[in-house]
């Protein structure tokens, strides 16, 4: 009944509608089947699998079967992964990949300066690079892409396809060869087309002596003969070049143009490996840049701030941007050096700088007046940033314009994936305004500091050049002029070291 139904449906779907073209074809198609090496798989006047076909699967089967559990073992198959990459090293590389080792790399932090120990690990990054090359890389993915065809092979749906034969197959069973009967070839259409599409890969000239010496070593234990694997993939691809199979389909679908589409294995094992390694000593080399870059910042805010609260921001503040942070989002870059600028200005430049520079430029007498109007130029820039820090700030608050769009799209980000990209953008637009208002904080400031260190020298000349009254001025500052400008450069010096680190 079931094998009746089949027959109708091919037949509504092809058969009655065949073009001229297509029924010479099919002729065609029936002469290779008559001709055809294998002709005895298919009984054309019953249009029925013979059960040498059958049989033909079971040898495969029976010598793919020890294969199949080990290529279903993530485990195993990520240890082959690594034996296939060490294989294609010589000493020179294992020697440096054992020094690139985590295991390694945390030994030789305790007893290495970090700046040198940086070095050294890029130097052996950059000769990994070199030894292990693309040809060795090929060689490794070339020899992976054999696991995987073989894989692809050892993972076909062998049971199914023998049960369309006898529903009682049993999986796993050796003890003796099956006994199949013939039935109609239209049951088994899409398995045959499915074999066919793994087994494009397996070509007899590959080194497959290599591969099961391989699998040997990490399985331990030979999990097939190699002349008899050897074999069975000359006779599948013996198959697969008689066209048999295709032929078949063919002629069962009563479609002369049917294809197969193969499934070619494509891994890349060798430039991933590289990555992986290259990635996680690249990160070790980050972690020291970073632990030195903390360590200059810790002491920098010392001599800057000494001890004062640096956080004057409500919003947009490093805390509040770990949540984005945590979920792989764009979060607040800039927030600490943000918060130290605002810091800056408030502390200092509103009191200590501002009051220095109005006693030189209003009440100095200038040789120079470019040298003043710069000074002053870059004096009133910075003096209106701190409302412009607090506008930022404040759009990042949950009643800010871009605060409140944030907090909707985190409530529907793990619905709706495109959210993702606008919390992105919204940040990132943040952070650049940031990174802008830093980057500016810092070139007003180096021209002040410019400044003032022409001022400072000239204040200790004989005969005084760019300003003429600084015995005047002295009279008007609470300290000595000179000290005050020494002290202030050194701080503006300190406060652009320090922006320059938040922003690397």
């Amino acid at each position: 009944m079931a094998e009746d139904l089949m027959d109708k449906v091919f037949s509504f779907f092809s058969g009655d509608d065949l073009t001229d073209d297509k029924k010479m074809l099919l002729k065609q198609t029936l002469k290779e089947l008559n001709q055809n090496k294998y002709a005895k798989f298919f009984r054309l006047k019953t249009e029925e699998v013979d059960p040498s076909l059958a049989a033909f699967f079971f040898t495969v089967y029976k010598m793919t079967y020890p294969v199949r559990a080990f290529v279903q073992d993530e485990k195993k198959i990520g240890r082959l992964r690594q034996i296939i990459i060490e294989a294609f090293m010589d000493s020179s590389i294992l020697e440096t990949v054992k020094r690139l080792d985590s295991a390694a790399l945390e030994a030789r932090a305790k007893t290495t300066a970090p700046q040198e120990f940086a070095a050294q690990i890029q130097t052996d990054l950059n000769k990994l690079s070199s030894q292990f090359d693309s040809g060795r890389i090929s060689g490794a993915d070339r020899c992976y892409n054999l696991v995987e065809a073989i894989a692809q092979l050892a993972n076909y749906d062998f049971p199914a396809f023998f049960k369309k034969f006898d529903e009682n197959f049993t999986e796993g069973t050796f003890s003796g060869d099956p006994k199949f009967p013939a039935i109609k070839s239209s049951l088994i259409v899409r398995e045959l087309g499915e074999f066919l599409a793994v087994i494009q890969p397996l070509k007899p000239e590959d080194d497959w002596n290599n591969l099961l010496n391989l699998l040997k070593i990490c399985s331990g234990q030979e999990l097939v003969q190699p002349d008899l694997f050897t074999l069975m993939i000359k006779n599948i691809k013996d198959v697969q070049n008689s066209k048999m199979l295709e032929f078949m389909i063919q002629y069962t679908l009563k479609n002369p143009v049917w294809q197969y589409r193969p499934k070619i294995p494509s891994g890349h094992i060798g430039e991933s490996w590289l990555e992986k390694v290259t990635g996680e000593a690249q990160g070790f080399i980050e972690s020291i840049n970073n632990a030195q870059k903390n360590s200059q910042i810790s002491a920098l805010t010392k001599q800057i701030f000494a001890g004062a609260d640096l956080f004057r921001l409500d919003n947009y503040v490093p805390a509040k941007g770990e949540i984005y942070r945590k979920r792989n989002l764009e979060y607040f870059a800039y927030a600490e050096g943000l918060n130290y600028l605002k810091a800056f200005l408030d502390d200092y430049l509103d009191k200590e700088i501002k009051e220095l520079c109005d006693i030189l430029l209003i009440r100095g007498q200038w040789t120079n007046n470019t040298m003043s109007r710069e000074m002053s130029e870059a004096l009133h820039q910075l003096l209106d940033m701190p409302a412009l820090i607090t506008s930022l700030d404040e759009t990042m608050s949950e009643d800010g314009s871009d605060g409140s769009r944030l907090k909707a799209s985190m409530l529907r980000v793990d619905r709706d994936k495109t959210q993702a990209r606008y919390i992105n953008s919204i940040i990132g637009n943040n952070n650049d305004e940031a990174l802008e208002m830093i980057g500016k904080a810092a070139q007003e400031f180096i021209v002040i500091g410019k400044h003032m260190k022409s001022l400072i020298e000239d204040v200790q000349k004989k005969h005084p050049e760019l300003l003429i009254n600084w015995r005047e001025l002295n009279m008007a500052s609470k300290e000595p002029l000179a000290q005050r400008m020494i002290e202030d450069y050194k701080k503006i010096n300190y406060f652009v070291q320090l922006m320059r680190l938040c922003t690397v």
